[in-house]
């Protein structure tokens, strides 16, 4: 019997390969890295063909993307609805612990140049949401140290 990822479908079947593909790349990368992430181990922890994912993404690079561009998303979707400088910085630090591959994939280098291009969008929004927090520089930080094993930095 093959371990699988906690949360992670055995087999496609709900008509929405996309989501199920996302889904599998996001999982995969929160838990092993992005490293741990191609296009083959996507289909294959979404239970389909290894051509599959080539009908919605043309390489990894975009799927990449895609995760990222979701990430941030997730990220801000979590920041707007902080409502104070201290919850601002509670949902950061939590996002980032709780996605820490994600994490570190929205933020690292990016393959793809249209992907890269709309994540700047994503990184002005961010920073301009943690403004009252300290600044995305100094949250970034913070997070980077948790990740890092470094004790918890979220007081």
């Amino acid at each position: 019997m093959r371990a699988r990822l906690r949360g992670q479908k055995t087999r496609y079947h709900h008509g929405d390969l996309k989501r199920a593909l996302l889904d599998a790349a996001a999982t995969l990368i929160d838990i092993r890295g992005r490293a741990a992430l191609t296009l083959r181990e996507a289909a294959r922890r979404a239970g389909v063909s290894e051509a599959a994912p080539y009908r919605h993404f043309a390489n990894l690079d975009v799927l990449l993307g895609a995760v990222a561009l979701e990430g941030y998303e997730m990220l801000i979707a979590d920041l707007e609805n902080a409502g104070s400088a201290r919850r601002l910085r509670e949902a950061y630090l939590t996002f980032a612990g709780d996605f820490p591959g994600r994490y570190q994939l929205m933020f690292g280098p990016l393959g793809d140049h249209d992907a890269a291009a709309e994540r700047k969008e994503e990184v002005a929004h961010v920073a301009e949401l943690t403004e009252e927090a300290g600044g995305l520089a100094a949250l970034h930080g913070a997070a980077s140290l948790l990740l890092a094993g470094l004790g918890d930095v979220a007081a």
